[in-house]
């Protein structure tokens, strides 16, 4: 037990009716039907009565539509003409953004010119879809385009939805080119027919069908298709809970070669209607690439590891007998893949439960307490060498649905495998599928999943490899400051192509980019140079946010290893960072290069890294839960699952640090000087976690934790004592964290049912808010607020700091009561020489004083 341990906050009691904002629930103002009949064609005003009873929707994710219920609009010229427009027709509210094809858009990450500095203005191609639950609203929208195409004009009085129609090219139904479009399948095919197989394996995702026999009779014409074609179905999956309905089939080579081609109206699979998308199958993968190149000769802890697992760990096949690694993992895979893992391709498996367990070997730092529970999920590559990937013939979601049942539930009457998880760490991405503004499958299984079994995910944003330099640059040609700025405006600028990889957007997980740090001392090797002249930075591998909705992704950055590049770089190329074993990086254990090898290592850098810092992170933090909940109130401890105290607990660490101040200077100006903290938090999140300002207080430093259950409509008010010597005084920072699990409304745009929130407190102390945007930290299920006093705090000796913590429906109707957890710290500077911890310990009645405390 550390000397000033955190504190628990006095229980908030019996809950209170949601406060509410003077006009917040008032209608929103809409001029009257009647009236616009009067001005209106009658055409429009069906239409008109349409968008406003919420019938036509904006690319929302209501995966029961079939897909003539389903309008894909594409743009031409600039996007934000288009969006200008729509915003002009009375009744029409856009709930997505636009996807952008090919260069990035020019509103928030915009294009710039060969000096960095310059913007351009460029026209952009874009595709959006109106979906549509009433086939007259459809149907009229396609009358209103066809009249514009042969007439010209449209009737009179209705020159808003000209203006609006103008931008488009096409107005079409969904259709065979989106089934196949930006889903990798066709890649796929094509690097199989190359080299030379027989048989091509694919994911068929169909429409979601509410009724069972309509669901039995699309996949019934599914498999007849397939079957005419002389394959075969392996595998379906139908999960209602997040109304994913899908089969894995396999295709031979020379039925899929036409699809290959420019013509492939004549295929009936193709054309077949209760078809949503065409997969690749396996997508979920890592690419580790050349082997160990050191040992490993520290010595070891003999301390074995005690307890059952906390952390659960889904990757690839680990190598259980390293010397870093033997007696500490509980491997269980009940789908046998160890037997077809060579032992040399074990890496990325090996990789993250070496970091989960030991961090950074570099740092030299404690192996966690408890052993880690590792499944499987992952395979080496048949024909790809330097990747593992999930077996061919399975499902992502299918796979991850048994694994975490397996968890919790057990399976085929066996009891649940590992009960006691908190925390699943997935170090993976689908390349093949980064984040368009809808929700993946597998995004949505982890947000149910995360809700059902109160479990934490801990998920990777997705690496990049890729960079596209703005200009020429490096050390040989230029200052590093400026190969710095170079690197920094370049990744900002490519954000159309550096999008999360599913299933980072998922709401409910923790999703981690990683920052350009390690504990390795090395220079790079020969031909490379370090792009950036500090750590902390966001890594150029990373993917960038938002998320679903423009809520905050990543949500937290860890260290991921320095990132090193060829030099002398070239203007416009995309260029390969270095994945190899030297360093920099952090130093994780590995296979070796021989047979019987138990003590390799290597360097190893990225997201997948990052992410499993954190996990190890709260494999930390639920033993301080441990300690808290034996030495203190134990109630509050259990009143609260542990997934969701670790959330908030990870997070009540994080900033912007010295990493915002160099963005903002970099990439801030007068286009998105309104918008740059959503800018800025596209690139950090809330940036980079640091447990130890959480694992234990000092004397200028007080954290303390309170929790409990809401329903809709009801508050608490959690009460931190002030402490009477900060009165008067300034330089102080407020910094609080509220983390819950929200359950999900598959059929509504909105999906989160469970929105919860609090305002920070401004008065009694004189707080204002700092780094995150305001909005963005309300939108998905963590809230980590910063705030820093400008002036001195004035209040009396008692006062208490309030902190209301509401809950309210977010879509649709919420029944369930939802568990959160709340973390509070005050900070007061070091130089004021004031102990604010105990005298906070003092007023929190609830809590024993220990006697060794403070003394």
């Amino acid at each position: 037990m550390p000397e000033r341990p955190l504190l628990i906050l006095p229980s908030p009691g019996e809950p209170l009716p949601r406060q509410r904002k003077p006009g917040f629930f008032r209608p929103p103002h809409r001029p009257s039907l009647e009236r616009q009949a009067e001005r209106l064609a009658p055409q429009f005003k069906q239409l008109q009565r349409a968008f406003e009873e919420g019938q036509v929707r904006l690319r929302t994710e209501a995966s029961d539509l079939v897909p003539e219920e389903v309008l894909v609009l594409e743009t031409v010229g600039k996007v934000n003409d288009f969006i200008r427009a729509v915003e002009r027709v009375q009744g029409m509210e856009l709930l997505a953004e636009i996807d952008v094809e090919d260069i990035p858009p020019d509103d928030d990450f915009f294009a710039t010119a060969s000096d960095g500095k310059t913007r351009l203005d460029r026209s952009l191609q874009g595709r959006a879809f109106l979906v549509f639950t009433n086939k007259d609203a459809l149907n009229l929208m396609m009358s209103f385009w066809e009249t514009l195409q042969s007439k010209n004009r449209l009737p009179r009085n209705m020159t808003k939805w000209e203006d609006c129609l103008r931008q488009l090219h096409e107005i079409r139904r969904w259709g065979i080119q989106d089934r196949l479009l930006e889903t990798g399948v066709r890649d796929d095919w094509r690097k199989r027919v190359e080299a030379g197989h027989e048989i091509v394996p694919c994911e068929i995702e169909l429409w979601y069908r509410q009724d069972s026999a309509r669901r039995q009779a699309a996949r019934d014409r599914v498999v007849n298709l397939v079957e005419g074609m002389a394959g075969q179905v392996d595998v379906e999956a139908d999960v209602p809970e997040i109304r994913y309905h899908a089969l894995l089939v396999q295709l031979p080579v020379a039925q899929v070669g036409p699809v290959l081609e420019a013509d492939i109206s004549d295929i009936d699979l193709i054309r077949s209607e209760t078809i949503q998308f065409f997969r690749a199958s396996g997508q979920m993968s890592t690419s580790p690439t050349d082997g160990a190149q050191d040992q490993d000769r520290e010595e070891l802890s003999h301390r074995p590891p005690t307890g059952s697992p906390v952390i659960a760990l889904f990757d690839g096949v680990p190598l259980q007998a390293h010397r870093r690694l033997q007696g500490r993992l509980v491997v269980d895979d009940p789908d046998g893949l160890e037997g077809d893992s060579p032992a040399v391709r074990r890496q990325h498996g090996t990789a993250m439960a070496s970091v989960i367990l030991h961090g950074d070997l570099a740092a030299g730092e404690e192996p966690l307490a408890r052993p880690l529970y590792v499944r499987p999920i992952l395979r080496a590559h048949e024909w790809v060498v330097d990747a593992e990937v999930v077996a061919e013939r399975t499902l992502a979601v299918d796979l991850i649905h048994r694994a975490v049942r397996r968890l919790f539930e057990g399976n085929g009457g066996e009891p649940p495998i590992a009960p006691g998880v908190a925390v699943i760490n997935l170090s993976i991405g689908i390349q093949d599928r980064p984040f368009d503004y809808t929700m993946s499958p597998l995004a949505r299984l982890i947000d149910w999943l995360a809700w059902r079994y109160k479990v934490l995910f801990v998920v990777s944003a997705g690496n990049h490899k890729y960079i596209k330099l703005l200009r020429a640059g490096g050390p040989t040609s230029s200052l590093f400051e400026d190969s710095q700025e170079n690197m920094i405006r370049s990744v900002a600028a490519d954000a159309r192509n550096r999008r999360l990889l599913s299933p980072a957007e998922s709401v409910n997980a923790l999703t981690v980019a990683s920052t350009h740090e390690d504990a390795s001392t090395e220079l790079p090797p020969p031909g490379l140079h370090d792009p950036y002249t500090g750590v902390g930075l966001p890594s150029p591998l990373n993917a960038q946010g938002m998320g679903y909705r423009r809520g905050i992704k990543p949500d937290v950055l860890a260290a991921g290893g320095r990132v090193v590049l060829p030099h002398p770089l070239p203007a416009g190329a995309a260029v390969s960072v270095y994945t190899g074993p030297l360093p920099p990086g952090q130093r994780v254990a590995s296979p070796g290069a021989d047979s019987g090898d138990l003590g390799a290592v290597r360097y190893f850098r990225g997201t997948s890294n990052a992410t499993a810092l954190v996990s190890r992170a709260c494999g930390l933090l639920y033993d301080t839960l441990d300690e808290l909940r034996v030495e203190y109130q134990g109630e509050v401890i259990d009143a609260v699952p542990r997934a969701v105290w670790l959330k908030a607990l990870v997070a009540h660490g994080a900033e912007w640090g010295e990493a915002g101040s160099v963005l903002t200077r970099t990439l801030k100006n007068d286009d998105n000087r309104r918008q740059f903290k959503e800018y800025i938090t596209r690139l950090v999140g809330y940036g980079a976690i640091d447990i130890d300002r959480v694992r234990e207080c000092t004397a200028s430093r007080v954290t303390a934790l309170g929790g409990g259950k809401l329903r809709r409509d009801e508050s608490h008010i959690l009460r931190f004592p002030l402490p009477p010597s900060l009165a008067g005084k300034l330089g102080h920072r407020l910094v609080i964290t509220l983390a819950w699990f929200s359950p999900f409304n598959q059929r509504h745009h909105a999906w989160r049912r469970a929105a919860l929130s609090f305002d920070p407190p401004r008065d009694p102390i004189q707080v204002r808010r700092q780094q995150a945007d305001w909005q963005a930290v309300r939108r998905g299920t963590l809230q980590h607020e910063i705030l820093e006093g400008k002036k001195a705090a004035a209040f009396v000796e008692g006062a208490d700091l309030e902190i209301r913590v509401s809950c309210r429906a977010g879509a649709g109707s919420l029944e369930e009561e939802i568990p959160y957890a709340l973390a509070v710290t005050l900070e007061v500077a070091e130089e004021l020489g004031i102990d604010i911890y105990d005298e906070v310990r003092a007023a929190v009645h609830t809590v024993p004083v220990r006697p060794d405390v403070g003394a």
